[in-house]
């Protein structure tokens, strides 16, 4: 098990990292140390507030085990998907597939565009993403795009990406993406994982522990080829990086996925803040995190009384536990537990419950004897 009681400050038993990650100290005191020196700034701070934006593009990429120059940095899921769903080359007799009952950024970007753009959006039902063999029998000629999350944030329901995209690519001419936000950071994905997709999406401020307002994009080669760029700044602009180049005009973009970077660097506190966290993740080990989460959901799958809905199964659960008392309400089951110094969400009716690596075996059991 993973001691992380020197890593954090936390005054309650913070089961809620679904909905957004507790800071851990090293950030506190990264962003403490640059609002210190941002009160009197000089060139170069500057520079080195720049170097922060690439540094954390490096740190993401360490983590994920994939070249730096197919990371983007964004401001959220929703902003990137916006990028692939105008910058895909589709028309009107190509489809795209996704889950119904998926997080609006997965679905909310691709509706606008088919509207502008005129092709087709089709909402599978979760059962066409939990096998892949009923995902090939939806796929076609005209399927050129399908995505989906790939652990649930209602269910805690781990879907398997790798063999969604295999299927994919074997059978249609589909580009693959996931939203990793409720699982990268608290479950290593893995070679077999990122290999197989060709983008992946995700938030940085649950599991990675970020500042909120953060997200990156994981672009394979093949998706950098397939997918234009469709907006301009001068970040993602090529030569007018420099400041001594800043009026040479052009519409060639920075190689790799900085051509899908915001139009703006992160702000230097949120880089401070989401660098500390990366190195926490980096320094404890993602493997090591993987095994004391699910260490946590073993135990309290173990030892749960009887009496509640369990809302994914056996075989399909992530870091994420989502339960729904049979003889009171969800939301009384919250109010008992705030009472007692827990917190956590309800999603779509049910309790939901995130165990991350500074969580206890005993805060565990301590939570199951209150429900009890």
């Amino acid at each position: 098990m993973i001691d992380a009681s020197d890593l954090f400050e936390i005054n309650n038993t913070y089961f809620n990292t679904a909905y957004v990650g507790p800071t851990p100290k090293r950030s506190r005191d990264n962003v403490v140390q640059l609002v210190s020196r941002s009160m009197s700034p000089g060139p170069e701070d500057l520079e080195q507030w720049f170097e922060g934006h690439d540094r954390v593009r490096l740190k993401l990429a360490k983590l994920l085990q994939v070249p730096s120059e197919n990371v983007s940095l964004s401001s959220s899921v929703s902003e990137t998907v916006s990028h692939v769903a105008n910058g895909l080359s589709l028309t009107a007799d190509d489809e795209v597939l996704l889950m119904d009952g998926d997080y609006p950024s997965m679905i909310l970007p691709w509706l606008v565009a088919a509207k502008v753009r005129g092709f087709k959006v089709r909402l599978l039902d979760l059962s066409s993403f939990l096998d892949p063999q009923r995902l090939l029998r939806e796929l076609n000629s005209h399927t050129k795009f399908v995505g989906c999350s790939h652990v649930m944030f209602n269910t805690g329901a781990t879907l398997p990406i790798a063999e969604l995209a295999q299927v994919c690519h074997l059978h249609s001419d589909a580009l693959f993406l996931s939203d990793v936000s409720q699982s990268f950071g608290g479950l290593n994905l893995g070679h077999a994982v990122i290999s197989s997709v060709d983008i992946l999406v995700g938030v940085t401020y649950k599991w990675l522990l970020g500042p909120y307002g953060s997200a990156f994009g994981y672009f394979s080669d093949h998706a950098l080829a397939r997918v234009a760029r469709t907006h301009a700044s001068k970040l993602s602009s090529a030569l007018t990086q420099s400041h001594q180049n800043m009026l040479n005009y052009t519409t060639d973009p920075m190689p790799g996925a900085r051509r899908f970077d915001r139009g703006q660097v992160q702000s230097f506190l949120m880089c401070a803040g989401l660098e500390g966290a990366l190195d926490v993740l980096l320094e404890v080990g993602l493997d090591n995190i993987q095994a004391h989460n699910s260490s946590l959901v073993e135990l309290f799958f173990e030892h749960l009384p009887d009496g509640f809905e369990v809302a994914s199964p056996h075989d399909l659960r992530s870091n994420i536990v989502c339960v729904k008392p049979r003889v009171r309400t969800s939301q009384q089951l919250k109010s008992q537990l705030a009472a007692s110094g827990f917190e956590l969400s309800i999603r779509e009716g049910m309790v939901r419950l995130a165990f991350h690596f500074f969580n206890t075996p005993k805060q565990v059991q301590r939570l199951l004897e209150v429900i009890g």
